[in-house]
């Protein structure tokens, strides 16, 4: 979706071959723009001149002889472009201008959200979808006003921001670079943000802005702001688009989640997260101690959830070993778990369409059990996080190391037999040592049992210290 600097972009391009056009004609091609109104569009805009253009957050404002005037949203797709009266015009034009110079200007947008307001110099400012904006960055030299007015907002952030009534202006890319910059997580409310939070978030907003239109805005995906015309400012994003890509700052992974159905990418170290809930994850090779380490966040009141626990409960349903047994065609012979156990050991490859069937599920239990309960601490050991690719759902990561040779003696103690067998499968699917930069604590079980215990009730209070939200998100 264009924001504030794309917009600014196009009425930049705009301005110089607009301004005192007449345009001597007008094609509605798609009623919905002009909010059905087409032949009251029509006669507003008819033999009209564009007298100047302005912008107030992504709106372009388009000033019009007879102190008309027209108010432009681009939505997603949203754009103009200038062809002479003798080519077709553009694949999606959705209205037409005729200007007096033989050329014609097309509002082409694919998806067809944008939309057109007609009103008059005396009234645009109260139009509805302006009288709620509050003010750009730029405009912005004492944040005491947004201060006293975020208080009242227990949403994200990043919500708020979005809602353009705090300031006007971000939209998805830059609120992601703005709470990046700002080292703040997009998940905080609203209503804990401090002063020096709101002067870091205002100072970014403009500096990031202004950078963007210096270089003509983002293009990203399928949205350039017209024709030929491309931003350069995606080259420079830090935050956004960058899933899986390494922080710039502090070499730790970014993460990707979703905040009221909005894509947001941040780093998980420089962008903490504070306040209750907390969600915690587990993560350890076979035989490391995972289960000591949620018994003792146990102890501290945490909900705590196992995923082998789950995985336990989902074999023991008829409707799941039927669908196994159906899908990795299992020989149903005996118990089947040691069935299963059998197969895979026999058949590798198929331990990617067990995971495939699995992991979803083990999943949708961990969010219910974290749903349901009203715990600050939401804890879920999860042996294969990385493989089952859930990571992101966690706002901690506490990872369980172990030397090899010790963890052999325990898995031998467990059941010698089988001991080679389990460490092998765990060591293909667990990828415990690949992902090390995204474990934000390492506990290492070489030592005794009360070391174990000793060392992660150190994690937990570091942890809980981030349950008080007033403390400097630094």
């Amino acid at each position: 979706m264009p924001e504030l600097p794309e917009v600014e972009t196009v009425k930049r391009v705009l301005l110089p071959i607009v301004k005192g056009r007449t345009i001597k004609d007008v094609e509605v091609l798609r009623k919905t723009i002009v909010n059905n109104l087409e032949n009251e569009f029509i006669s507003f805009i008819k033999n009209e001149t564009v007298l100047d253009m302005s912008r107030i957050g992504k709106f372009l404002i388009f000033h019009l002889t007879n102190d008309k005037v027209l108010i432009s949203h681009l939505r997603m797709e949203g754009k103009y472009i200038e062809l002479l009266e003798n080519e077709d015009s553009t694949k999606y034009a959705r209205v037409v201008f005729h200007l007096d110079n033989g050329h014609k200007l097309c509002y082409d947008d694919s998806r067809s959200f944008g939309r057109m307001i007609m009103s008059n110099e005396k009234d645009y400012l109260n139009e509805k979808e302006i009288a709620k904006l509050g003010p750009e960055p730029f405009d912005v030299d004492d944040v005491n006003p947004l201060l006293e007015k975020a208080k009242r907002i227990s949403l994200p952030i990043k919500t708020a921001l979005l809602s353009q009534e705090l300031i006007t202006g971000l939209g998805n890319i830059y609120v992601d670079e703005v709470l990046f910059a700002s080292k703040i997580h997009p998940l905080t409310p609203a209503k804990l943000i401090n002063k020096n939070e709101w002067e870091k978030i205002i100072s970014e907003s403009k500096r990031i802005l202004a950078e963007a239109i210096e270089l003509g805005g983002s293009t990203i995906k399928s949205y350039h702001p017209g024709k030929d015309i491309n931003g350069e400012f995606q080259t420079r994003l830090l935050a956004y688009g960058r899933n899986r890509q390494i922080c710039v700052l502090r070499h730790a992974f970014m993460r990707f989640i979703k905040v009221n159905g909005r894509g947001t990418t941040f780093c998980p170290r420089c962008q903490i997260k504070r306040g209750a809930p907390l969600k915690i994850a587990i993560v350890g090779k076979i035989a490391s101690g995972k289960s000591t380490v949620l018994e003792e966040f146990r102890k501290a009141n945490s909900c705590c959830v196992s995923s082998d626990q789950i995985v336990h409960e989902l074999y023991a349903q008829k409707a799941i070993q039927e669908l196994i047994i159906k899908k990795l065609k299992v020989k149903e012979e005996g118990e089947f778990v040691e069935a299963l156990r059998n197969h895979i050991a026999n058949n590798s490859k198929d331990l990617d369409k067990l995971e495939k069937i699995v992991h979803p599920l083990v999943k949708k239990e961990i969010e219910a059990a974290f749903k349901k309960s009203k715990a600050k601490l939401l804890v879920a050991e999860v042996p294969l996080l990385f493989k089952a690719n859930m990571q992101n759902m966690f706002d901690i990561i506490v990872g369980v190391d172990i030397d090899e040779k010790i963890q052999i003696e325990r898995l031998q103690l467990r059941d010698k037999e089988k001991s080679a067998l389990l460490k092998r499968l765990n060591d293909e699917k667990n990828l415990f040592n690949e992902h090390l930069s995204e474990i934000d604590f390492i506990v290492n079980n070489n030592d005794n049992l009360a070391c174990l215990r000793k060392e992660v009730r150190s994690i937990i209070c570091k942890v809980e210290d981030r349950l008080n939200p007033l403390l400097p998100r630094t």
